[in-house]
């Protein structure tokens, strides 16, 4: 049961949430006010700052996977509707189709690339900036392999390729929840 002060900030979390996605400020409950007040753009993102703030405090507190989950699947369903796509975060992470046999070969060849191209000795943020470099360029370069028909250009090249990789992140996330003893998903 959650406590009173847990209550006011899942309220103002909600009533941040409905503000931003109708534009308006609505009336304090209980009070005759003014019909709701039309946000600016501006006002609409502070609004928007203030309600992930407010969940990131909230998630932060527990201190467990469901607020980077949770993250996940918002920056999901966000990047969906800005590729004009109706969001499904959930079917995106359960179409993720990758093979362990093939995510270990994978592993196996970038960890012999990178000890070819670096050594042994080299130090993590090296290895770890490689490694970012080839996963982006991986993720750009297939994305822009499997575009759909009229869809052109950079930008939507990275949309997609973002896409996938927050979906991936999504799936790790999801997989270390599962495989946690005790735990179930986030």
């Amino acid at each position: 049961m959650s406590t009173q002060s847990d209550q006011r900030l899942f309220d103002a979390l909600a009533t941040l949430c409905r503000a931003c996605a109708s534009g308006e400020v609505p009336p304090t409950p209980g009070e005759d006010a003014d019909p709701p007040t039309a946000l600016d753009p501006e006002a609409r993102g502070v609004l928007g700052e203030a309600a992930l703030a407010v969940a990131f405090g909230a998630f932060a507190e527990r201190g467990d996977a469901h607020g980077p989950m949770q993250a996940l699947l918002a920056a999901l369903g966000l990047l969906a509707v800005h590729a004009g796509e109706e969001p499904d975060p959930p079917a995106e992470i359960l179409g993720i189709a990758a093979e362990d046999a093939r995510v270990e070969a994978e592993v196996d060849r970038a960890g012999e690339a990178l000890d070819s191209e670096f050594g042994r000795a080299a130090d993590a943020a090296t290895l770890t900036a490689a490694l970012e470099a080839r996963i982006l360029g991986a993720a750009i370069t297939l994305a822009g392999c499997t575009l759909p028909e009229g869809v052109e250009g950079q930008a939507a090249i990275r949309l997609r390729a973002a896409r996938s990789l927050v979906r991936l992140a999504a799936g790790l996330v999801a997989l270390n929840a599962v495989g946690a003893p005790g735990k179930g998903p986030g």
